[in-house]
């Protein structure tokens, strides 16, 4: 399909079907990134989005960066870039034009006006990648209901194409009818889905009394995304969840006991991961969910050692803490992924973070380490006599 058949499909209404279950794989597409403040917070920016995209089976075939000068009202970028990327896309039959930045409704419609082709920004790609990857009835609720309040301010987009199906004039036209119709519905059908959400919540509060009256103490991990948190449940708890090199695997969070060793056993809950600058609209969705980390004993702050921008997950991770008010809450701190650093740059990393523990869920080195912290953490110190 060509970019201007894409745009002819962006013009029918989109239901939270269609933006759930879009065809991308083998499309091609263009990403236009920002340059951060530094040179290495540009690469991580880059990086970010192709592995979004790729996530997505898209085939990225350029990337314009740019540096974030003032930002157009209508368009984001000015007319100069939109021309740049028009000549662009043009000539080389583009399919999706993917922004790594969140755009208002009236600037994602301007653009595809300009362009003609099909425009996503940061909230939509990821929005799709949580449509792929849900699995259980909780993680499809939480996720359709992000995609409705992210859809709900672009209907008139949608409405403004279907005004002109029929009417006459000075009389409504069946379009605007249809867009009313459909925003009510959409209203309604998040009310229904907060309403499940709450039921769940209900569940897990039953779970919750259950194992605190079996004195079972639960242990949450919490982390940026694709830095092994699921990897590192299963070599702790010997288990077998679902685990992948690609961003967002664990939709649906899943808990297993650990022997900690001298009879002392915790639950461990993984967590969906995080990632920077997340939208409102996802973390209030998964609200729910992240929850989970409010009401554990402990909970381990898991980081990818061999990332360049180390920083910018622990921003994210200390960030969601404090919206889930959990910021003063036990935790450890550590260092997944060791097996990719040589020596050296190991090192300098335990001598800048001393109180952390360092891993490898893919070799298992450190992981008697970390367990034995957590169960001083929970049971305390042995006194031994």
């Amino acid at each position: 399909m060509n970019g201007a058949e894409g745009f002819k499909d962006r013009e029918k209404v989109k239901s939270p079907k269609e933006i759930r279950t879009g065809n991308f794989a083998g499309r091609r597409a263009v990403l236009v990134t920002f340059k951060g403040k530094t040179e290495s917070e540009t690469e991580e920016t880059v990086k970010e989005l192709e592995s979004l995209s790729l996530t997505l089976r898209l085939k990225v075939i350029k990337e314009f960066i740019y540096r974030p000068d003032t930002i157009h009202p209508a368009t984001y970028i000015g007319k100069g870039r939109l021309e740049e990327i028009k000549i662009y896309t043009d000539r080389e039959k583009t399919d999706f034009l993917i922004f790594g930045c969140e755009l208002t409704p009236v600037q994602q419609r301007n653009i595809e006006d300009y362009l003609k082709i099909r425009v996503i920004d940061r909230t939509e790609l990821i929005l799709h990648i949580f449509g792929e990857h849900a699995k259980s009835k909780e993680g499809k609720i939480q996720v359709e209901l992000a995609q409705l309040s992210y859809i709900l301010p672009r209907l008139t987009g949608y409405g403004v194409s279907l005004s002109r199906i029929g009417g006459g004039l000075g009389i409504k036209g069946p379009g605007e009818m249809k867009l009313e119709v459909y925003r009510r519905r959409i209203k309604e059908r998040m009310h229904r889905l907060k309403k499940e959400i709450e039921e769940i919540e209900k569940h897990r509060e039953i779970i919750r009394m259950s194992r605190k009256r079996k004195n079972f103490p639960v242990v949450a991990v919490i982390g940026y995304t694709n830095v092994g948190k699921t990897c590192l449940i299963n070599k702790m708890s010997s288990s077998n969840l679902y685990v992948a090199n690609k961003l967002f695997s664990t939709l649906d969070p899943a808990t297993r006991g650990v022997y900690l060793g001298e009879s002392r056993i915790c639950l461990i809950t993984d967590t969906v991961g995080l990632l920077y600058n997340i939208p409102h609209d996802m973390i209030e969705a998964f609200k729910s969910t992240l929850e989970e980390v409010g009401f554990a004993d402990l909970i381990l702050c898991v980081y990818d050692s061999s990332s360049p921008n180390m920083d910018r997950q622990y921003e994210t991770v200390i960030d969601v803490l404090k919206l889930l008010s959990c910021e003063d809450r036990k935790k450890i701190d550590v260092y997944n992924k060791i097996d990719l650093l040589n020596p050296e740059d190991l090192n300098i990393l335990k001598n800048s973070y001393p109180d952390a523990v360092f891993v490898s869920a893919h070799s298992g080195e450190g992981i008697d380490i970390l367990k034995e912290r957590i169960k001083e953490a929970l049971y305390g110190n042995p006194v031994r006599i």
